[in-house]
């Protein structure tokens, strides 16, 4: 969602500068759909893996009902080629008492119960003892085989797909990982590149509007609807241009406020910090939305607050003060604002419609 609506919004946003804007543009547009076109690789890989997964999951799922009821089957078959032996056992045991030695001898001759069942006196006998059913043993047994012979291969099969199963949850896991940083990459490619070329087409924008306007006159409000006061409740008039000493004029606005009131950034950006006996303890603060700051004659600087560092709109990043050529003046905050970092603008009308 987030870089479908990045790429179209790079496509449909107006482009009012040069061939370098265009390029840059085109150039994060192709960035960030070919990110897009990354995750949609790694999320048909994703899908595929979670096919063979469910493939999998399924064939071992009834392949472990099957060998349940194969093994009840087969036990089954166990108790009653058991009870078949024993009825078997007994017949013979049966003859001997009731003097058929010739059914003895044979039973004592064979290898195997099996082997005197399948004998025609055995036969004969059970069909004259009404013992009919001991005929089913060879059967009984016969199928019983067949069903562990089918378990055997079952179970081998089972191993094969619980390997394969295990294989399958190692590549999904590193599919979905590398989905998840094709998502992240994607989404800040989108984001990153579109911040950039709303920020420079922003920065352009305001510096027209200035120039259309006159310095004196200072931005729109238009231009600036993430503008934060600096200083809050504080008094402040129009100075800009009034005479200041070696022939200069006021190039800010002059924000009156008690010592040590916070001072907060108008915007998000970037901060360099320095001192200088004009404006004594000093910060520049480049806007992300395309206007530089330069605020002076603090008290001091927000505790941590390094040159380099990144701060939030909003972020107190200094205190009321009179440093530099202020000292012996009443405490304030001298603001200047210079869109696109180049001449300063009155700022008075912003001040008012923000603070």
């Amino acid at each position: 969602m987030v870089l479908t609506l990045a790429i179209a919004m790079l496509s449909a946003s107006p482009i009012g500068a040069g061939a370098q804007s265009r390029e840059s543009a085109d150039r994060a547009k192709a960035e960030a759909e070919a990110a897009l076109q990354e995750l949609r690789e790694a999320n048909d890989a994703v899908e595929a893996a979670l096919a063979e997964y469910h493939v999998l999951e399924d064939e071992m799922e009834s392949l472990t009902w099957k060998i349940s009821q194969l093994t009840d089957r087969i036990k089954d078959y166990e108790g009653e080629v058991r009870d078949l032996r024993t009825r078997a056992e007994e017949l013979v045991a049966g003859a001997y008492m009731a003097g058929g030695t010739d059914l003895v001898e044979i039973a004592l001759e064979v290898d195997s119960i099996q082997d005197l069942l399948a004998g025609q006196v055995l036969l004969d006998r059970a069909a004259d003892n009404d013992l009919v059913s001991v005929t089913r043993l060879d059967a009984v047994r016969r199928e019983m085989n067949r069903l562990k012979d089918d378990l055997d291969v079952d179970q081998a099969r089972v191993v094969v797909l619980r390997a394969a199963a295990e294989a399958n949850v190692i590549n999904l896991d590193q599919l979905q990982r590398v989905a998840a940083e094709a998502y992240s990459k994607a989404q800040d490619k989108a984001k990153d590149e579109l911040a950039k070329y709303l920020a420079e087409k922003r920065r352009r924008e305001i510096e027209e509007a200035a120039k259309r306007r006159g310095a004196a006159a200072g931005l729109p409000v238009a231009a600036t609807p993430w503008f934060k006061c600096p200083v809050p409740g504080a008094n402040f008039i129009n100075d800009w241009g009034f005479a200041r000493s070696g022939g200069r004029t006021h190039k800010g606005t002059d924000v009156f406020a008690p010592r040590g009131t916070k001072v907060l950034a108008p915007d998000s950006g970037r901060v360099t910090l320095r001192s200088n006996s004009l404006g004594g303890i000093t910060i520049w603060l480049s806007g992300d939305n395309g206007i530089s700051y330069y605020l002076a004659h603090l008290d001091g600087y927000a505790s941590g607050l390094g040159t380099g560092d990144r701060v939030g709109s909003g972020e107190v990043i200094g205190y009321v003060g009179n440093t530099g050529n202020a000292v012996g003046t009443s405490p304030h905050l001298h603001f200047q604002m210079h869109p696109g970092g180049g001449s300063a603008v009155n700022p008075f009308p912003t001040l008012r419609h923000y603070c």
